[in-house]
């Protein structure tokens, strides 16, 4: 766990963490992301859902583990969210205790949706789906400005097993 954070990293970290890593994704990288890429707020944040999911009993972070209320936000208020910011980093991840008693939570910065543009007609449908997804035509799928970013990266990020894997050691479980 990161106790104290260099002039860099705190730079760095003015950047959301999820905003880091889908780039870093679409420009095909594919090295672990780990707690020395999370500032001490957003370890502090996920630990506290992490200890919630093992406090329930259960093993795997779900979409609702995370503060709802997020679709009827604006982009723009929720890339402020710790909480927002690792739901679209990590979405649903597993958790678990290791044998020293820390919690690790897992994913995969994959997209379980992702497309691939093979052709004309492929282009057509990625602008099709980015203008109805903006305007809200597909109620399964959030709309306006995310709705829009999300629909384009179905076909630039890293396919379902493809990407980093997430390996975030948050220190000793707290009961």
């Amino acid at each position: 766990m990161a106790e104290k954070e260099s002039i860099f990293r705190r730079a760095l970290n003015v950047i959301p963490p999820n905003v880091r890593q889908f780039s870093y994704d679409l420009f095909g990288g594919n090295k672990d992301f780990t707690e020395d890429k999370l500032s001490p707020a957003y370890e502090k944040e996920l630990k506290g859902i992490a200890q919630n999911v093992l406090s329930e009993g259960k093993n795997t972070i779900s979409y609702e583990d995370y503060d709802q209320g997020t679709a009827s936000k604006s982009i723009f208020e929720n890339i402020f969210s710790k909480n927002y910011n690792l739901k679209t980093l990590i979405g649903s991840g597993k958790v678990t205790l290791n044998e020293n008693g820390e919690i690790i939570v897992t994913d995969k910065f994959d997209y379980n949706d992702a497309k691939d543009i093979n052709s004309l007609a492929d282009v057509k449908e990625m602008i099709s789906g980015i203008i109805t997804a903006y305007k809200g035509g597909d109620k399964n799928r959030p709309d306006g400005i995310y709705g829009a970013l999300r629909e384009g990266i179905r076909y630039f990020g890293s396919a379902p097993g493809e990407g980093s894997d997430v390996e975030i050691n948050l220190g000793k479980y707290k009961v």
